[in-house]
């Protein structure tokens, strides 16, 4: 699989080194505007890849979507993580020579950022993660629980609900790892206050 790619912010001079997945539909240059005021807000010193899903019957998707049987949510475990296998391969040029790793994203992006970060198929310091869940939980295997970790939602999105965002609470919370959460009352979105929020957090980790 090849991914196109873009950067923002200087690699040679970064303090945090951000991979940035974006939402499921949606492509890198979508979050470019996002992603240069969090640089901005953290004065320049992240180095951002934002590399772009692949495209799967017309739209862009990390990984194949849960299917509905017999009114049960199905997720593809083996699907995931085939797709996490090509994805770690794209990426890697772009993160062996980062001195401080996070993963970060929205939505299904930030699906896959929990995914990736929490199993460590990528070993990081941190994990960013709005408006997102935790995909195929049952097959994570958590070996680092001192990851630092930002997680946001909002209470009136409807695309991935706050009663599907509380239970990845819940089974962090049962796994012992610990984070920062930040509620909104917005939508399926990145608000102002999550962004000023996301700031302040990351802002402490330089």
């Amino acid at each position: 699989m090849s991914l196109d790619v873009i950067t923002v912010g200087d690699k040679n001079t970064d303090d945090i080194r951000l991979v940035w997945f974006h939402g499921y539909g949606a492509n890198n240059w979508g979050f470019e505007p996002f992603i240069k005021i969090l640089n901005l807000n953290m004065d320049g010193r992240l180095h951002v890849v934002m590399p772009n899903a692949p495209l799967v019957n017309g739209k862009r998707s990390w990984y194949p979507l849960p299917t509905e049987l017999d009114g049960k949510i199905v997720e593809d475990d083996k699907g995931i993580e085939n797709s996490k296998i090509d994805i770690i391969e794209t990426i890697h040029d772009h993160i062996k020579d980062s001195k401080r790793l996070y993963l970060g994203g929205f939505s299904q992006g930030a699906a896959l950022s929990l995914s990736i970060g929490l199993n460590d198929d990528i070993e990081c310091d941190g994990i960013i993660a709005i408006s997102g869940y935790i995909p195929s939980a049952s097959t994570i295997n958590i070996k680092n629980k001192e990851k630092e970790l930002f997680i946001a939602h909002g209470t009136s999105d409807t695309t991935i609900s706050i009663e599907t965002h509380k239970k990845s609470i819940h089974f962090l919370d049962e796994n012992g790892v610990g984070y920062h959460e930040f509620i909104d009352d917005c939508g399926h979105t990145i608000s102002k206050s999550m962004i000023s929020n996301l700031s302040e957090w990351l802002y402490k980790k330089l």
